[in-house]
């Protein structure tokens, strides 16, 4: 029996985490964590809407091939823009890097307005005031305080077990987010991706879940234009 599909030999090191990194298996680091982060800076900002202008770019730097397989970038920024001009920046810094702001925030986000600053990292967050950082409300001030407990990466909030329940039961109303709220923040670091791959700007939208006169970009959201599987072994 010939199999339609292509196949490659087990590798442990290429299909442990490191699925995550090559095209065929997983999207790269903004993929992998951006969807989290994308959903924090959505929920902070109330943006449901779907038409997103993006900008993508970065590359795989300092390792040769020889070195490793690794396929995504390890050094990526990606620019949404939405109608109203508000901007979401991600950034993958899978190299040497330091934290930001003043709670070394690695993995969270930081937010830019008319009057002030905000950085979240996990649970925690505070806000600075005016130029001169005076601060504002943060997650310590008891009249302030708001639990963002549950906005952590999967394994800190109980995501999983919430998935397995939702199941269970088959009530849509058990789960802690809703399907759709996934689907925006998910389609956010997938385009910028395409983005990334294509190396021109996008504009998507997401009422007809196509790109604006873009029939290449267009290809890249189908499952048929995933790269070929490198073929070591038939059955």
């Amino acid at each position: 029996m010939v199999r339609t599909s292509q196949w490659r030999s087990y590798n442990e090191l290429r299909g442990d985490y490191n699925w995550h990194r090559h095209w065929d298996t997983g999207k790269g680091d903004i993929v992998n964590q951006g969807p989290h982060q994308f959903d924090v800076d959505r929920w902070v900002l109330g943006k449901n809407e779907e038409r997103v202008k993006v900008s993508s770019h970065g590359g795989y730097y300092k390792y040769a091939k020889n070195q490793c397989s690794q396929e995504t970038a390890n050094t990526q920024t990606a620019t949404l823009e939405y109608a109203d001009g508000k901007v979401l920046q991600f950034e993958v810094r899978g190299l040497y890097s330091m934290g930001e702001g003043t709670m070394d925030v690695r993995i969270g986000n930081l937010f830019y307005g008319t009057e002030g600053w905000m950085e979240v990292n996990g649970g925690k967050w505070k806000t600075y005031m005016g130029r001169d950082n005076e601060p504002g409300p943060s997650s310590e001030s008891e009249e302030e305080s708001v639990d963002l407990g549950y906005l952590a990466a999967p394994g800190g909030g109980g995501h999983y077990q919430n998935f397995i329940t939702a199941v269970r039961s088959r009530k849509i109303a058990d789960l802690t987010c809703d399907i759709q709220e996934g689907y925006y923040s998910t389609v956010l670091p997938l385009i910028s991706n395409i983005s990334y791959r294509l190396g021109r700007n996008l504009q998507f939208d997401g009422k007809t879940e196509k790109f604006v006169n873009d029939k290449e970009a267009d290809q890249m959201l189908t499952r048929e234009y995933r790269k070929p599987y490198v073929v070591d072994n038939a059955v």
